[in-house]
């Protein structure tokens, strides 16, 4: 700790530099260093802030980002000023990474999402190109997934934005939406008038999007069925003949006071995607067949069902990828039940002995890149099994015999195994692995963090033409973020002890207590918390990490079981956290575990 404190020191110093060459590397070097030691750059906030207005625009930007992930909940409303006059002068390239940062501030202060959605939406109505508002949209629609209170407002600020939206696209996907979510709200009825304005005032395809929400409110909302109604008439004459026929059939299916019918339509999927659809009527059509079209029989494959990982028509989590947009996350039970049983499918791990853990996703890519990575660490008793999944986001391209190329700092961390994917389609999710093995013969030996690992994703790709995969492979590889291996890793957060059992354990453990006293560099008391509890991977007891308001001191017991040896050792720790005005918040720390090694480590890894 004491060395990157001096290291940080030296690059803070560097910010201040009149050469812009230099405060480029040292910024840059602080926003990857934030990543690991969040807690430690936070006193280099005031030197950042200085750099929002550098006449370099990539000083700024990443000091912005930088910024974003050491601010504490009460400096928010102060930073995003700052940030609005910085958006005016930016490319759209810059502000995509910056609105990336927002929403992930945004979903780690959640008692702040009103000010960072005014912000969002605020940028959402400014000017601006096509893939800058989809990265403003789709960090919306991850806020309202993840913070359901949040749902109402952001409904309300895309049907501000669908007014004066000139992307035929992403007004029907929130079109979609706003049919989707907007009957489950306590006032549908605001909904209706945003909604019908696109079929008076925009393109074919956008009014097509209008009626298909309008009806979805007419089937779930009973008292809306009768206005419902009287608007799908007036669209019954429209120009187009997609919207006319839309009309008629929600017109047909909302007649009578049985709705059952029309919500059945609705959650009823379709039986194979458009493009399989297509291409098997178009082979139908070739074949000349005497006997009627059969969607059971006589469909088709063409490239994107070749790749039977997912179920395109079932949530990817199900083969332990990412989550798709608008599907709530399962339970960290389920999650870890679904990662073990995609484990079991490959016959290798099964010789690496009991699975411990399986830690959260962490993204390697942007949300809105040509290829999407995020990394699952997968921890056992001496491996760790690193799972990439892999969304291919290219409409013309098809990726074949897919893997991660790491290389690793620490050559203790040593590649052991590596399982490629297939093939990826376009939207589509495969899944390639790297296991590594770590050196565990004794304490002193034992290694809980590997320092950085890189890595290069690498793939054959094909171009795509029409849903068929044309030409021959060509080598390609893809970049990806830094990865990393911590002590936390190895720890399994356990939530379900009491406070008076907790004493008993704690009083029952002697002489294995390493304890210390830090300066944290934070102003604020529950972001200092959050902190600790994240560093460590523990679980507090008993709703211990929720800071009252206005408080200056606060305690937290948190309880845990940490891997090493192949043995699960059980730990115990007693944090006190002081607000101080001149010195911000100090963390008092003692840790309690079977092996006073182990207490030492975790101790020193709160850094």
């Amino acid at each position: 700790r004491t060395q990157v404190i001096s290291a940080i020191g030296v690059l803070q110093e560097f910010l201040s530099s009149p050469v812009a060459a230099q405060r480029f590397a040292a910024v840059r070097t602080l926003s990857k260093v934030v990543l690991r030691f969040p807690i430690a750059v936070a006193p280099c906030s005031v030197d950042l802030e200085h750099l929002i207005n550098d006449s370099n625009r990539n000083v700024a930007t990443i000091a912005i980002t930088t910024l974003l992930r050491t601010g504490v909940e009460q400096n928010v409303d102060r930073l995003m000023k700052s940030i609005a006059g910085f958006m005016t002068d930016t490319s759209d390239e810059f502000k995509i990474v910056l609105i990336d940062a927002i929403k992930s501030l945004c979903l780690k202060f959640k008692h702040r999402h009103k000010t960072l959605l005014a912000f969002l939406s605020a940028s959402l109505r400014e000017e601006g190109g096509k893939e800058y508002k989809r990265a403003i949209m789709n960090a919306i629609l991850e806020i309202i997934e993840k913070i359901p209170e949040t749902k109402e407002t952001g409904l309300e600020q895309f049907c501000e934005f669908i007014e004066d939206c000139e992307f035929p696209k992403l007004s029907m996907k929130i079109l979609d939406l706003l049919g989707t979510e907007g009957p489950k709200t306590k006032h549908p009825g605001r909904y209706i008038r945003f909604i019908f304005n696109r079929v008076i005032l925009e393109t074919a395809s956008v009014r097509s999007a209008a009626v298909t929400a309008l009806a979805r409110f007419g089937a779930h909302v009973p008292d809306l069925t009768p206005s419902i109604r009287i608007l799908l008439s007036r669209c019954a004459a429209d120009d187009d003949d997609e919207v006319r026929d839309r009309a008629v059939l929600f017109l047909h299916l909302l007649q009578g006071k049985d709705l059952s019918l029309a919500q059945e339509f609705f959650k009823s999927e379709a039986p194979a995607n458009p493009k399989r659809l297509t291409a098997s009527l178009e082979a139908f059509l070739q074949s000349k067949m005497d006997v009627p079209f059969d969607v059971k029989k006589h469909l088709v494959e063409v490239v994107e069902e070749k790749k039977k990982v997912a179920d395109e028509k079932s949530d990817s989590k199900a083969n332990g990828g990412p989550p798709r947009a608008g599907v709530a996350a399962p339970k960290p039970e389920a999650q870890n039940q679904m990662y073990k049983e995609l484990l079991n499918k490959y016959p290798y791990f099964s010789t690496l002995g009991k699975l411990f853990k399986s830690c959260a996703p962490v993204e390697l890519t942007e949300s809105e890149t040509e290829y999407v990575v995020t990394c699952v660490k997968h921890i056992y008793k001496e491996h760790v099994v690193l799972q990439f999944n892999v969304t291919n986001n290219m409409e013309d391209q098809l990726l074949e015999n897919v893997s991660v190329e790491i290389e690793t700092e620490d050559p203790d961390w040593a590649e052991e195994k590596v399982i490629a994917a297939e093939s990826i389609a376009f939207g589509t999710t495969g899944i390639c692995f790297v296991c590594i093995s770590r050196p565990i013969e004794e304490f002193k030996r034992e290694n809980f963090a590997s320092g950085t690992i890189t890595n290069v994703l690498k793939f054959l790709v094909k171009d795509v033409e029409n849903g068929v995969a044309q030409g021959v492979a060509v080598e390609d590889e893809y970049t990806l973020e830094d990865l990393e291996v911590v002590e936390s890793d190895f720890m399994q957060a356990v939530t379900t002890i009491r406070t008076m059992d907790f004493k008993k354990q704690w009083e029952a453990l002697t002489n294995v207590q390493a304890g210390k006293k830090f300066s944290l560099g934070l102003d604020d008391l529950q972001s200092a918390v959050d902190a600790v509890i994240d560093l460590l991977g523990m679980g507090a007891c008993e709703a211990m990490n929720e800071v009252a308001e206005n408080a200056r001191s606060h305690g937290v017991f948190m309880v845990g079981k940490f891997l090493s040896g192949g043995k699960v050792l059980p730990v115990l720790c007693k944090a006190g956290f002081m607000l101080d005005q001149r010195h911000g918040v100090t963390l008092k720390i003692a840790i309690r575990c079977p092996d006073a090694n182990i207490s030492k480590l975790l101790t020193n890894s709160v850094r």
